[in-house]
């Protein structure tokens, strides 16, 4: 006999985050929510039914930033808790980038509201450890130069992102 499930009232979400290096930098969103401190994240967003993990990072590349990439490959995979919510982020690497980097939009944002999305910056790989890019485990990764040298990895998971 299988496992009873029972509803729960967790959101469960898998987020694809873009890495998109250039010239020894990466792109890197800044999102603003009221009450809580700005903070900077990879491009990159909820993936849809049936959407696969590549079709996700090409849209939300292009709604968050206007660029146009090919999936590469995944890098890592960790997920967090936070509050009532569970997240599976899928980072993956995107190659053949074009187009020059504009603030796009987040579509679930509703019309007339202040927008999240607040600007895009790009991030020397050697300064990342100082920014306040979320999920730590992610920006540490990346800070240490592991960006095209390791296998893919599951990294675990954290309670305090």
């Amino acid at each position: 006999m299988g496992k009873e499930r029972t509803p729960s009232d967790l959101d469960f979400g898998i987020r694809v985050g873009a890495v998109v290096e250039r010239d020894g930098r990466i792109l890197l969103v800044r999102h603003e929510k009221p009450g809580r401190k700005p903070y900077l994240v990879l491009p990159g967003g909820r993936l849809e039914p049936r959407e696969t993990i590549p079709e996700c990072a090409a849209r939300e590349l292009a709604e968050e930033t206007g660029l146009r990439g090919r999936f590469g490959r995944i890098l890592y995979v960790s997920e967090f808790f936070d509050g009532g919510r569970h997240t599976v982020d899928i980072t993956v690497l995107m190659e053949e980038v074009h187009g020059e980097a504009t603030l796009g939009h987040d579509p679930e944002v509703e019309p007339g509201a202040t927008p999240t999305l607040r600007g895009l910056v790009w991030v020397e790989l050697g300064r990342l450890g100082e920014a306040n890019m979320l999920p730590h485990s992610i920006r540490d990764r990346l800070a240490r130069g592991l960006l095209r040298e390791e296998p893919e990895i599951y990294l675990g998971s954290s309670r305090d992102n």
